[in-house]
């Protein structure tokens, strides 16, 4: 007889991770299917010449939904990972000097809400980085790991999702579904009973964002500043402006070097277009160069990385609990359905689907307990 999981949660980065972590003070009989090699998604240590760093720009602004996604995320790891509160206006290059940005005005880029999240002038300070988050929860997680796992299709019974089908031949039983995945696939992996043609034809040409970052290491120091950037040049076009910050810089080996890290965004569309992101890698050198002259002299190192579709729902309808209406054991915790953006929508959809769930997770590992439905409801 095939082993049913109490959960199976599709996907291992931010919110599957927080999600799975969770769950784990409940019980040890969660199945994580990751299609990567490894654990963690975007959120990953990348090692560079400054020292250990985050997998691409990444920022919290400080707000009270932040706060709260922040400390959902502290109470599973039984920390708090936010240090201070912090203020300094993001600032901009214009004729010939640095500015206080004050927006784009009558022309914002296509991705205005994807940007706009880095543009907040107050910002919270963090004990431990993003990609520590990750390394704590997985590390905390109780259950079977599956790296190497692409699930190609939801099988259904009635109302509820029986089985899922792994790598186009193997099966896997659960009593529940979490899928913490890219919303986009749902046109493919639902059943069809579970979702109408339209609905699935929306999915499938909603507007997704791409995320085109690039990690610089300068071969000395270029700025004291620690302000966020945000540099589009003189004329519009296609590609649109780009949002960036230095880190603070270091000696290493008595030489004194910086980081930087730089994002824009592409149409998932074009993503695979090599000229299309060339362009836009242009683009962000360009800007650099012509705010800070002598940045891109002797660079030790130049990273590229994609985060594909990191943004766009595809106007997927879900329940008032985040289920699928056709298939109540299938929650949906992709962070892209959340109203808020990035790091703090990945965290707050996976508090709501705790919540969802019946579970209210608190800091010390013995107080989370099973909430009364109606308990779970005044939560969302």
């Amino acid at each position: 007889m095939a082993h049913i999981y109490d959960y199976a949660i599709i996907g291992s980065g931010l919110t599957g991770l927080s999600i799975a972590a969770a769950l784990s003070r409940e019980t040890k009989n969660i199945a994580l299917i990751e299609a990567a090699d490894v654990p963690c998604g975007v959120n990953k240590k990348v090692n560079f010449p400054t020292g250990p760093m985050n997998n691409g720009i990444r920022f919290v602004p400080d707000s009270v939904l932040s706060e709260k996604a922040l400390r959902f995320l502290g109470n599973i790891l039984n920390t708090s990972v936010v240090a201070d509160a912090s203020e300094e206006a993001p600032i901009t290059y214009e004729s010939g000097g640095f500015k206080t940005f004050l927006g784009f005005g009558d022309n914002p880029p296509p991705f205005y809400e994807e940007l706009a999240y880095f543009t907040n002038s107050k910002r919270l300070d963090l004990t431990l980085q993003p990609y520590e988050w990750t390394q704590l929860l997985f590390e905390k997680f109780q259950g079977d790991f599956m790296p190497r796992s692409y699930v190609t299709k939801f099988h259904q019974e009635g109302e509820r999702v029986t089985h899922v089908t792994i790598n186009g031949s193997k099966t896997l039983h659960a009593h529940n579904f979490i899928f913490a995945g890219t919303v986009k696939d749902l046109a493919l992996l639902l059943p069809e009973e579970a979702l109408s043609v339209r609905a699935r034809s929306k999915l499938s040409k909603n507007t997704y964002w791409t995320a085109l970052c690039l990690d610089l290491c300068h071969s000395k120091a270029v700025t004291e500043s620690t302000a966020m950037h945000i540099l589009n040049g003189t004329t519009q076009d296609e590609i649109g402006p780009c949002a960036g910050r230095f880190l603070p810089a270091i000696e290493v080996d008595g030489q004194m070097l910086q980081a930087s890290q730089w994002m824009t965004f592409i149409e998932q569309e074009v993503t695979e277009d090599s000229e299309v992101v060339g362009l836009a890698l242009k683009k962000i050198k360009r800007q650099i160069k012509r705010a800070y002259p002598e940045a891109l002299d002797g660079l030790k190192l130049e990273r590229i990385f994609v985060a594909p579709i990191i943004s766009g729902n595809g106007d997927l309808k879900l329940s008032a609990n985040l289920t699928i209406p056709e298939l109540e054991n299938l929650w949906i915790a992709s962070a892209t359905v959340n109203e808020q953006k990035n790091l703090v929508g990945a965290l707050l959809q996976a508090e709501t689907i705790m919540a969802s769930l019946g579970f209210r997770v608190e800091a010390d590992e013995t107080s989370s307990v099973m909430e009364e439905e109606s308990t779970a409801e005044m939560s969302l």
